[in-house]
């Protein structure tokens, strides 16, 4: 006779064939999603759209974080809300949520990715921009005065800014525009001012025709007073010799500059434009010239000066100890040695390391 089958060829389950019960119907989980957000800002809760699960299979869900970065959790029930805490720049990761039946085995798992952005480095932040030919055309007074939101001091009247044209300096005539609101007032930051200046020709060489642009801390009210540093730049045979001349006492204080040695821009002695670069860490000053705008890329692209940078420092201190070496005001100006080399300040820029 025949033998029976000891399981069902249809569906492979021993004991013969099956009643014919109905196939189990599988669950799916939403498509994946995601959020990123910029630094410094907030990830947004998440609530995970429905399952499909057309068998009534789901008993519960059960969420997982899975941390890439940083130390994000989420708290939440069922699909959600899911709320995120603990986040900070640079934190990502992955939200789970697995649908289980009723004795706990996973069925299907949504995934929502999340990510916050690192904050940027430091580096050498714009902090204000002045283009003084851009001013109304103003002839100034002596002493303080707000030219299109601009204030300008100046030793005597007469000096003329705007219109297309730079700030004027008469001969040995000190002229100031306060960059006060560019630095943030921590004296950690390392601090860079820039200032453009032009001349239509140099009417001679040697000292005698040398052109000051200035970073000082204090403006007519008590010039030279400490922290200052400035370029001293005139033709020189056919170079333009770079000096760099700095306050030397620490701080407020006030009396005679250093002088460094020079350095000599070879066949630059008719160049009639220049930035003068003044940056300052506490009480040490990188000082240096170019034809254009040279901002230091990091702050060790300014520790590693080039043969052109002049460094100075502090060397008498009539104070030990101070902590707040910067104070609250500074000032971006412009000496004229001669009446015949008279350069005009064309334009501020500064920069804070932040």
């Amino acid at each position: 006779m025949p033998i029976t089958p000891c399981f069902d060829p249809t569906t492979g389950a021993s004991g013969g064939a099956s009643g014919g019960g109905g196939t189990v119907q599988p669950v799916t989980a939403p498509a994946p999603t995601s959020q990123a957000v910029a630094a410094g800002g907030t990830l947004s809760a998440k609530t995970f759209s429905a399952f499909t699960d057309p068998g009534s299979r789901i008993d519960n869900y059960v969420a997982t974080t899975t941390t890439a970065s940083g130390s994000t959790s989420w708290s939440g029930s069922g699909l959600g809300a899911y709320t995120p805490s603990g986040s900070a720049d640079g934190d990502a990761g992955t939200l789970s949520l697995t649908a289980r039946d009723s004795s706990n085995n996973p069925l299907a798992t949504a995934v929502h990715s999340y990510e916050r952005a690192s904050a940027a480095g430091a580096g050498w932040v714009n902090s204000l921009t002045i283009d003084l030919t851009g001013l109304s055309s103003t002839t100034l007074s002596a002493g303080s005065q707000v030219v299109d939101g601009v204030t300008i001091e100046c030793q005597d009247a007469g000096e003329t800014v705007g219109g297309g044209a730079g700030l004027s300096a008469a001969a040995t005539k000190n002229v100031f525009v306060d960059v006060a609101s560019a630095f943030s007032g921590n004296v950690e930051n390392p601090k860079l001012l820039v200032l453009k200046t032009t001349m239509s020709s140099w009417g001679g060489s040697g000292t005698g025709h040398a052109v000051r642009a200035r970073m000082y801390s204090a403006g007519i009210s008590s010039v030279g007073a400490a922290p200052a540093a400035q370029t001293r730049f005139y033709p020189s045979g056919s170079a333009m010799r770079l000096q760099a001349q700095w306050q030397h006492r620490y701080p407020t204080s006030t009396g005679s500059f250093s002088s460094s040695s020079s350095y000599d821009h070879a066949g630059d002695s008719a160049v009639t434009a220049w930035y003068s670069h003044i940056a300052v860490i506490r009480g040490t000053y990188y000082v240096w010239i170019s034809k254009t705008l040279d901002v230091p890329t990091s702050l060790e692209d300014l520790l590693t000066p080039d043969a052109g940078t002049i460094v100075a420092a502090i060397n008498a201190y009539s104070v030990v100890g101070t902590a707040a070496y910067f104070p609250a005001t500074m000032f971006a100006g412009l000496y004229n040695q001669s009446a015949s080399s008279l350069a005009k300040l064309d334009e501020i820029k500064a920069y804070e390391y932040r």
